[in-house]
């Protein structure tokens, strides 16, 4: 991850003609980071730093997960989860067991199980 400071090195060796490889031992970086952020961010011409960084920002507010959004999701994964199913056999068997849209998950991370009685398996 870039910081603000990277991105305004980045910024003043784009201004003086600088090559990706001049900037990138500036700031301690392989020239591909450089290269990827400077068209990420509108090219050699159109790179701010100021806006980079906004934009790197907005990118890591993540959308909540699955089991974090819907209740009845996040009950039928934990009583999977305490009856010994593994993370990955939840998740192939999600849409099969509940086909409606809300409650299906492609890809399943459990960050942290929440505490569940033991009797919940049947």
């Amino acid at each position: 991850m870039l910081t603000l400071i990277d991105l305004e090195e980045i910024s003043r060796g784009l201004a003086e003609d600088l090559l990706f490889a001049e900037i990138a031992m500036r700031i301690g970086r392989d020239r591909s980071v450089v290269s990827r952020d400077v068209a990420r961010h509108d090219g050699r011409s159109g790179y701010r730093a100021v806006v980079a960084d906004q934009t790197a920002c907005a990118a890591r507010d993540r959308k909540p997960f699955a089991v974090e959004r819907s209740p009845r999701l996040r009950a039928v994964v934990t009583r999977q989860l305490w009856c010994g199913w593994s993370p990955g056999s939840i998740a192939g068997r999600l849409p099969a067991d509940s086909p409606r849209s809300s409650d299906t998950a492609r890809h399943l991370l459990v960050v942290v199980c929440p505490a569940a009685p033991k009797t919940a398996c049947g």
